[in-house]
């Protein structure tokens, strides 16, 4: 009897231990589980850490190339800038003749105004030897006198035009930017296109001529350097000059448009004696 009861004491404590047992072992088997979603989550922070890593190095790579290039970039212009500095613009005559002696040129011929003994006219005159090249060339060198000019006034900005002188052919204008126009002809040779130059190109050309003359006068009124003559001789707007309003008239008004020439012609020799040192201006009166 007793050895039964031992039996059954011991049975029924492997039978608690082994209940014992199973509860550790399950608890063991959540916590395995726990640690396994949490190194599930550790792996994939890992993988998004690494693709972040990643994608920096890709940026410092790329970042690194265009600083490169843009150190490059920089020494380039800072090369130009050392090479312009070396340029002594003072060189550079601007010749402005507006008048004529007795018998310089017939009335059939036509009398133009020159810039560096070039004839700045409207259009071509067969009967003068007046060829595109020479009203390229001329008109050409007008927007160097002009560029040049806004150069020494840092200050000036035109509101919509853009004047770009050293383009071959002939000059170029860009007005707000977008569109661009010849200061003269596209091509040099050839009779498909018009004789004359583009009359909005002109326009143009008047009005960056009228603001630019403008804003030097009101500058050295502010600055109280007032010149002897701080009026041009024909009085002009962006879009007049000598009460001519450009904007009213045809491209087959030669009359009309040669005129403005002139008078362009005029304003800009006055515009050479107002800010250009005698050795750049040198203009022959």
């Amino acid at each position: 009897m007793e050895m039964r009861t031992r039996l059954f004491n011991e049975l029924e404590a492997l039978a608690s231990a082994f209940h014992d047992q199973e509860e550790e072992l399950r608890i063991l088997q959540s916590l395995k589980q726990d640690q396994n979603i949490r190194s599930r989550s550790i792996s994939e922070e890992e993988d998004r850490a690494m693709e972040a890593l990643n994608a920096l190095e890709i940026d410092t790579h790329t970042f690194g190339e265009e600083s490169h290039l843009v150190t490059k970039q920089c020494s380039d212009v800072m090369g130009e800038i050392d090479a312009l500095s070396k340029v002594q613009l003072s060189s550079i005559p601007f010749h402005i003749d507006v008048d004529w002696g007795e018998g310089v040129r017939t009335q059939s011929v036509g009398r133009y105004p020159t810039i560096n003994n070039l004839r700045l006219a409207y259009r071509v005159n067969q009967k003068a030897g007046l060829g595109r090249k020479e009203i390229c060339a001329a008109w050409n060198q007008a927007a160097q006198l002009i560029t040049f000019t806004s150069g020494l006034n840092p200050s000036f900005s035109s509101s919509n035009v853009r004047i770009i002188p050293l383009s071959y052919p002939c000059a170029k204008i860009v007005f707000e930017g977008q569109s661009v126009h010849n200061l003269g002809w596209e091509a040099l040779d050839g009779e498909d296109e018009s004789p004359h130059v583009p009359s909005l190109s002109i326009t143009l050309f008047l009005a960056l001529l009228s603001e630019l003359s403008d804003h030097i006068i009101n500058a050295s009124e502010r600055n109280g350097a007032l010149y002897a003559s701080t009026s041009p001789p024909f009085p002009m707007t962006t879009t007049s000059i000598d009460s001519v309003d450009v904007t009213c008239l045809g491209g087959t008004d030669t009359a009309s448009w040669s005129s403005v020439v002139f008078c362009i012609a005029v304003n800009l020799r006055w515009l050479s004696q107002l800010v250009l040192p005698s050795d750049v201006r040198q203009v022959i009166i």
